[in-house]
């Protein structure tokens, strides 16, 4: 019972996750991009 109510709890945080990555415009993503591309030239 603990068990399924702990995988189901991790299943509806992905799908929160997913769901907000989804409404994330395309231009985020682009500057998401860009700082991860400067950071892992700086750092």
């Amino acid at each position: 019972m603990d068990d399924r109510y702990n995988t189901s709890e991790t299943r509806s945080d992905a799908g929160r996750f997913g769901r907000w990555l989804s409404t994330r415009p395309a231009e985020s993503w682009m500057f998401f991009g860009a700082g991860v591309l400067l950071g892992g030239l700086f750092f």
